[in-house]
């Protein structure tokens, strides 16, 4: 909801205060969104998912892992190393150097004591200094199927944090520009996430820190009085705004005193200005429109818009605290600035000389505001890593001001740059991101148009939008949120290998064969028999799906899913290629087609977590 839009309407009253309306809207926002919360809280909504003991990997190796770490101090089961087929593997270094052996004779050991120890277990190898292990696929299996079949859109999620609440912040575009490529990566990271913690359990408030205030603002300000084009502000509003904003700093290049000028306007508008208060409304909405354009394409559902401005009321009480705590200091030029005891960071300022509040400050007010609302568990900051020292300032001075720092997390992630470096809203080098889709679009129905001329218009546009969104949105995640990410088209709109059409096509062909199969009999664990090493692989991919999920989570990882679904993708793949399904009869026909039916249920609901639409037909 466009909080901007009702302020900027309250506002033609004159005898507004902006700052007070937007208080009153958005706590209205705020009680809104708790009422939900408690209504589903209530309804007991989290109790609809599975509990982690429901999946009998998951159980397997739990079993394994508490075993371990009574008789070998072992509190962790390792990644199974890439290369290997394997279903858990335990590393056995610290138990090699407590007993003193070596890890290949450790690594035997332990191989031997799992294998006596868990009839589940089919094989266990030692690999260097780790113990590989395989389960018995025969009883995995079928009860892998019969969850899959029972839970369907809901197979991976479970209760594992039910009745725990999280705020993840993202997205959070500045005012007045356009959103670039550069603001894809907080804007579905953090919506993948949001969706991932969901799954497990979570009640989740996803928030939009709207970048609606400070110095960049006056700027914007006055380059507005000075050079504004009425004709192109009327036709493309937010893209003047950027123009504009561009305008300025080119302009201060040879005219440094326009930097004053941008601190004038700013504090006017800080101190209530009735005029450009209405304007600075005007333009949020405006800006805010624009951007929902862009969450609606790209699947995007922010709970809770608040900007930066909406915390401006609560700074003084943060400054005023942190000075009485010794916290802060306030400087000969009456800044004000906090100085770390210890010296771990660097001192940073809560309020310039003018005293006008920067962005810290109000990242602790919002902090503050976010306890006191929601209680959360967790507080997490999707921005980008270049921030990192500004986020361990905020959260270290969070705890000094009497908080539990451990709830707060800044899941930095790398750059997006052009091929000529980073990209930079002041130099207006960037792409848009609306234009970016648009692209992708046009290219993905290209190619639908080519293969399937059949289709109507109606069936190719869907189809055209699903590819080349999903596209995008899988080139990001599938690689580590922490890489930085050097921007080309080619890459972003591949078409090919591990990218999304790879497995919406997957999806697909999984649905095809269902399709041509008619009438599939009623699900009985008993007709499912898992013989064909192909089958065996299949249904242990299956299997591993919840883990996935869970790890994703608690990594703040979506790569992790893109991962396994490459990986899911791949070996039905091989599945598909060398065993027949259709021609098959009696328990082998049932059996795959299971397999198939439970692999095009995995595709989709790890393309949901990534926020990725599936397909019928492509």
């Amino acid at each position: 909801m466009n909080i901007y839009r009702k302020i900027a309407d309250a506002m033609q009253d004159s005898s507004v205060s902006v700052f007070a309306e937007e208080e009153k809207i958005g706590l209205a926002e705020v009680n809104h969104i708790k009422e939900v919360i408690s209504q589903k809280e209530k309804q007991g909504e989290f109790l609809n998912l599975p509990e982690s003991e429901t999946y009998l990997f998951s159980k397997y190796r739990g079993d394994i892992q508490y075993f371990l770490s009574k008789k070998y101090d072992l509190t962790q089961l390792a990644e199974v190393p890439k290369g290997i087929d394997a279903d858990f593997a335990v590393p056995c270094f610290a138990v090699a150097k407590g007993k003193g052996i070596k890890p290949q004779e450790a690594a035997l050991e332990i191989a031997e004591v799992i294998k006596k120890e868990f009839s589940f277990v089919d094989r266990a190898e030692v690999a260097g200094g780790y113990a590989n292990g395989y389960f018995k696929t025969q009883e995995l299996g079928k009860e892998t199927l019969a969850t899959a079949m029972k839970w369907k859109e809901k197979y991976g999620t479970s209760q594992e944090w039910k009745g725990r609440k999280a705020v993840i912040e993202y997205s959070s575009p500045n005012a007045a520009k356009p959103m670039s490529v550069g603001h894809l990566r907080s804007t579905i990271i953090g919506e993948s996430l949001k969706k991932i913690y969901e799954s497990q359990g979570f009640t989740v408030i996803g928030i939009n820190h709207f970048g609606d205030f400070g110095t960049q603002f006056g700027k914007l300000l006055y380059a507005i009085a000075q050079w504004k084009d009425d004709s192109a502000f009327a036709k493309e509003p937010v893209k003047e705004m950027l123009r504009l904003y561009v305008k300025f700093h080119e302009e201060a290049k040879n005219d440094p005193a326009l930097e004053d000028k941008g601190r004038e306007m700013f504090k006017k508008l800080e101190e209530g200005d009735v005029a450009l208060a209405r304007q600075w409304a005007e333009l949020c909405a405006v800006s805010m429109d624009d951007f929902e354009k862009i969450y609606a394409m790209l699947g995007v559902k922010i709970d809770l818009l608040l900007g930066e401005s909406f915390y401006q009321s609560r700074t003084a009480g943060v400054i005023a605290r942190c000075l009485e705590k010794n916290i802060a200091v306030k400087n000969e030029d009456d800044s004000v600035a906090v100085n770390f005891v210890d010296e771990e960071f660097p001192s940073f300022l809560l309020a310039k000389k003018d005293g006008s509040s920067l962005y810290a400050a109000r990242d602790i007010a919002a902090a503050e505001f976010r306890l006191e609302q929601f209680d959360p568990v967790k507080i997490i900051y999707v921005v980008g890593g270049e921030q990192t020292l500004h986020f361990r300032q905020v959260f270290k001075t969070l705890g000094l001001l009497g908080h539990d720092k451990e709830k707060f997390k800044h899941d930095g992630f790398g750059l997006v740059s052009l091929l000529e470096g980073k990209m930079s809203t002041r130099e207006g080098r960037v792409i848009f991101l609306e234009d970016l889709i648009g692209e992708a679009i046009e290219r993905a129905g290209k190619i639908v148009a080519e293969k399937n001329p059949e289709l109507t218009d109606a069936e190719k546009k869907e189809i055209a939008e699903a590819v080349g969104i999903g596209a995008i949105i899988y080139n990001d995640l599938s690689q580590s949120k922490e890489k930085n990410i050097q921007f080309t088209w080619d890459r972003a709109l591949s078409m090919e290998g591990n990218s999304a059409p790879y497995l919406q096509y997957a999806y697909v062909r999984a649905m095809s064969i269902l399709k041509k199969a008619g009438d599939i009999p009623e699900f009985k664990k008993e007709n499912i028999v898992i013989e064909a090493e192909q089958e065996q692989k299949l249904v242990r991919m299956i299997a591993r799906f919840p883990e996935a999920v869970l790890r994703a989570q608690v990594e703040d990882a979506p790569h992790v899913v893109a991962t396994y679904l490459n990986a899911l993708v791949q070996e039905f793949g091989r599945f598909y290629n060398e065993c027949p399904v259709l021609t098959k009869e009696s328990n082998t026909r049932e059996t795959r087609l299971y397999l198939v039916r439970a692999t095009a249920q995995v595709i989709k609901n790890g393309l949901s977590l990534l926020g990725i639409k599936t397909l019928d037909r492509m």
